[in-house]
């Protein structure tokens, strides 16, 4: 029952306050964080303004806040002990499983819980839930690609489907860039005519059950679409801003690209969402996972101690509030969550965000993911680079694949 452990609140201790901490010295709490290495200068800036906040509202307590660089999909894996792991830490929605199953993930219950469900919107709330309870503060809710590209070699009304993207590329020579070869986008691409999955999970959050469907008409539609991509003279497995040296007319990135590529194109940036393909007279908007980023709080770290973990909470509380989330979105032109944060004038008139809004309608949500849906959609890929997987024997292909991911425990 050891997760079951873990799983206890902080809220009781938040709201009477918080008491001397067993940190060597009862007025000093000492936390450890982690996040992106480019971002660390901005998030300890955060932590000053958090630690402003706490003596403002009468806490007389010093924080000492030491930063460790574990990007949010790499926390699960390159943290080999949770008791020594960080107190508060940023992952990509699709970890939450695995940091579960690992103890490293506090229930969040009580005053922080109303916290979260009265602040965030519905994709924050479902992204921050595992098992029907919360386990995270959602900070971001745009973990998405779309189309990125350069107006001026191609225009708004051309960009809306991949048939009208080649027709540009095959007259000025061009490529469009979509790393199907990396799972994250080529495995997204399988849902694009409805194919899907569904887990289900026990009482202690272990996988009970995985379907799947990727082998059905929906499913074949999709592996069609990836055949027909790569097979394209004017596709390019790569993501890379879409510049003259690098003979591309765009490319299918990331929301967190977005300042890079911007930089790097000036005033002909431009993006859209996800272009449409039709298969077998059937046209749909290329699959794509929407997710986000959340800060999970590690009760292991704390070892028992109340005030530490209270702390943490508080910690993740500040820096997942709408006040942060602005200060992310005017840093790195990120989009909130928090649903006032997310009204804002200003965020509403980012283009990115609007595509966003286009794109959620839908996007996948980037929850729990089975285990080998990060290795099977890369055997297809593989298969269709190597001309090994066919139109011939695509049936085949997809029998297999489906057979790996229901079979992902």
């Amino acid at each position: 029952m050891k997760k079951k452990l873990f799983a206890l609140g902080a809220a009781a201790v938040l709201v009477f306050g918080l008491a001397s901490c067993d940190n060597g010295d009862s007025n000093v709490i000492k936390l450890e964080y982690s996040g992106t290495g480019s971002n660390k200068e901005f998030n300890e800036s955060l932590f000053e303004d958090f630690k402003a906040a706490r003596k403002a509202a009468g806490d007389t307590h010093e924080y000492q806040i030491t930063y460790v660089e574990h990007g949010p999909d790499l926390v699960d894996s390159e943290v080999q002990d949770w008791v020594v792991g960080p107190d508060v830490f940023e992952f990509a929605s699709d970890k939450i499983t695995a940091l579960y199953e690992k103890g490293a993930l506090a229930r969040i219950s009580g005053a922080n819980a109303t916290f979260l469900e009265e602040n965030n919107s519905e994709l924050g709330r479902d992204l921050a839930t595992f098992n029907g309870e919360y386990y995270a503060y959602p900070y971001t809710g745009d973990n998405t690609y779309y189309l990125q590209y350069d107006k001026s070699l191609i225009s708004e009304d051309q960009v809306g489907s991949i048939e009208s993207i080649f027709a540009v590329c095959e007259e000025k020579g061009l490529k469009l860039g979509y790393e199907l070869e990396t799972s994250f986008w080529g495995s997204a691409a399988l849902f694009t005519f409805g194919a899907d999955y569904n887990m289900t999970f026990d009482e202690d959050g272990a996988v009970h059950s995985i379907e799947a469907d990727f082998n059905s008409e929906k499913g074949l539609k999709a592996a069609k679409a990836l055949i027909t991509i790569m097979k394209s003279p004017y596709w390019q497995n790569a993501m890379a801003a879409p510049t003259p040296t690098n003979g591309l007319i765009g490319c299918i990135a990331g929301s967190w690209d977005i300042n890079t590529y911007k930089e790097a194109l000036g005033d002909n940036y431009a993006c859209a969402p996800m272009p449409t393909i039709t298969i077998d007279d059937d046209t749909q908007h290329l699959g794509a996972f929407l997710g986000g980023k959340l800060l999970g709080v590690n009760p292991q770290r704390a070892q028992g101690n109340a005030d530490r973990l209270a702390a943490a909470h508080q910690l993740a509380i500040f820096l997942s509030s709408k006040e942060a989330q602005l200060k992310r979105f005017d840093d790195q032109g990120v989009a909130p969550c928090n649903i006032e944060a997310a009204a804002e004038e200003r965020v509403l008139a980012s283009p990115n965000v609007k595509v966003l809004i286009e794109q959620a309608k839908f996007a996948h949500p980037q929850t729990a993911v089975p285990a080998a849906f990060w290795t099977a959609p890369n055997t297809l890929t593989a298969g269709i680079k190597e001309n090994t997987t066919t139109l011939e024997n695509l049936q085949e292909a997809i029998d297999t694949l489906n057979n790996s991911i229901k079979g992902a425990k």
